[in-house]
């Protein structure tokens, strides 16, 4: 039976079209079966229909974590980078021939990835792959909030606060004074955005244990997740350990 590759990543980057079309011509040689995103390259089926063996993604990092949201939980994902910024892809796009071959030969690893799941006001918003944001919904403004991770609590005052996975340790928690986390480890990052207070320094907590942040003032706030989607919030906001998504990382290059 061939082996069933499927190929996503952003419509409006020439690059990564460019770049998906000679890929598939050498999967295709390489007697590979092909599945594409209809969003992608307009033809095929919709991505969350898709049942590849491995899923190709096209883009820059937000094409990724986006490729996350929407692509079954079950298929891993490798990236190919054709942006601006690659931490979490597995190649370039200057070397598509080799990570074809590579792809082909299955010569590739499938490492679990944490998600965070948050719940605004009672209700899940979704999960995010690298981090949750949290700000005043008007910028330049502070924010105080009270923050309790598991049976601890305090109080805070500063610019927001970011609660990061392993995989968005290198994100804008790392921007923010984090540290970088091995992608595999039980962890997530807890990291104080400009806190009035010096000694609110970053924290390491076990994925287990559930952080709660409320309330908010003197105005409103804000939840981003990934970046990419946003939330307004009235009370609070639970975060807590979500489901997992399967990335696909070279073995050897």
């Amino acid at each position: 039976m061939a082996l069933k590759i499927g190929i996503t990543g952003r419509r409006h980057n020439p690059l990564a079209v460019q770049t998906a079309r000679r890929a598939m011509a050498i999967l295709k040689a390489g007697g590979a079966s092909l599945e594409t995103d209809t969003a992608f390259l307009g033809k095929g089926k919709p991505l969350r229909k898709m049942r590849p063996k491995i899923l190709l993604s096209f883009g820059g990092d937000g094409t990724l974590l986006q490729v996350f949201r929407e692509a079954r939980k079950k298929v891993p994902v490798m990236g190919i980078n054709c942006g601006s910024r690659g931490f979490l892809q597995a190649w370039q796009n200057t070397k598509i021939e080799k990570a074809m071959k590579c792809v082909l030969e299955g010569r590739y690893k499938v490492e679990e990835r944490t998600r965070i799941l948050a719940k605004i006001d009672g209700k899940k918003a979704g999960e995010a792959l690298n981090e949750v944001l949290v700000v005043p919904a008007k910028a330049g403004r502070l924010m105080r909030y009270r923050i309790r991770v598991g049976k601890e609590e305090r109080e805070e005052n500063g610019d927001g606060l970011i609660v990061a996975t392993p995989t968005g340790s290198t994100a804008h928690a790392l921007s923010a004074g984090g540290p970088i986390v091995k992608g595999n480890a039980a962890v997530f990052v807890v990291v104080s955005m400009n806190p009035v207070d010096w000694k609110h320094r970053p924290l390491i907590i076990n994925d287990h244990e559930k952080v709660m942040v409320s309330p908010f003032g003197p105005g409103k706030a804000e939840a981003i997740l990934d970046g990419q989607q946003r939330f307004g919030v009235k009370k609070k906001i639970e975060l807590t350990k979500g489901g997992k998504v399967l990335l696909a990382m070279p073995t050897g290059k």
